[in-house]
């Protein structure tokens, strides 16, 4: 740029450039303009906060990483979880860069499972929950993510052993063993066979196939009792988060039950099973 002022006159130079140096009077305010917009930008600095920032803290080693929608169960601090666990570290939830106020919890909450699922978790336990408030824009979140420590009751038979033992016992088998297939809340196919290892147990149901990746083949799923009625059958069920739930059918000589699952104060599961012939 000084090479072009050689050879030129300072003011003529000037004249030319006059846009790009913006020569000219320096600009002043409107206070009339500013009294009338400033109750908006008063607005503007009320509703501006923080964007949250994700902080994991490690507490031991991290297992191998779960898959886009690996179906991780999330429970409330006062929440008992079904499973010994152990916790592998704990992320919180904080502020960051200027946002809007208040943000969303579903968004942080979806931060929490992205790094969950990261980091290897089974579970997610919830510590603490603050709401925006005047001196935090922003959801504040802290949750504990949790390891199973113990190892799932696994029935080890093979699909064509299964299927022998149904053949050779076909004459003496009680109506509830067999194949049985479920498709709400996620299809699955349970065996069931008799099975007195567990204490107040007569027959036991386990997977034999399912869309849930958090349940392998031959994991338990029903614990059953015969009821005091020819027909009747107390079931001990896992839901899909591993926690059990009483209930009782009467089957007599019908090929598909219904069970009504409580999962929460005000929700249940409705799972229809039908028996493959």
């Amino acid at each position: 740029m000084f090479n072009q002022i050689r050879g030129q006159r300072p003011v003529e130079f000037f004249r030319q450039h006059a846009k790009r140096f913006r020569i000219g009077p320096a600009p002043h305010f409107n206070v009339g303009f500013v009294r009338s917009v400033a109750p908006f930008l008063l607005l503007i600095l009320l509703l501006t906060g923080c964007s949250t920032v994700t902080t994991y803290k490690p507490n031991m080693a991290v297992g191998p990483a779960k898959p886009v929608g690996y179906p991780i169960p999330v429970y409330t601090e006062d929440m008992t979880v079904p499973r010994p666990c152990e916790v592998i570290g704990t992320v919180s939830i904080g502020g960051g860069r200027f946002t809007m106020f208040g943000g969303s919890a579903e968004s942080e909450m979806l931060k929490i499972m992205r790094t969950a699922r990261e980091k290897g978790a089974d579970a997610v336990q919830m510590k603490s929950h603050e709401e925006p408030g005047f001196s935090e824009a922003n959801f504040r979140l802290v949750a504990d993510l949790l390891r199973y420590t113990d190892t799932w009751e696994t029935i080890a038979i093979s699909g064509e052993a299964f299927a022998a033992y149904l053949k050779s016992n076909r004459r003496n088998l009680d109506p509830i063993e067999g194949v049985w297939d479920a498709y709400e809340p996620i299809p699955h196919r349970i065996g069931i066979m008799r099975d007195a290892s567990k204490t107040g147990r007569d027959y036991v149901a386990f997977i034999l196939g399912t869309k849930n990746p958090s349940w392998r083949r031959g994991y338990t799923k029903i614990d059953i009792q015969r009821g005091t009625q020819p027909g009747t059958y107390r079931f001990g069920y896992y839901l899909d988060n591993f926690s059990k739930r009483e209930t009782t059918i009467i089957l007599g000589k019908r090929m598909a039950f219904t069970l009504v699952i409580p999962t929460s104060d005000d929700e249940a599961d409705i799972i229809t099973y039908s028996k493959n012939p």
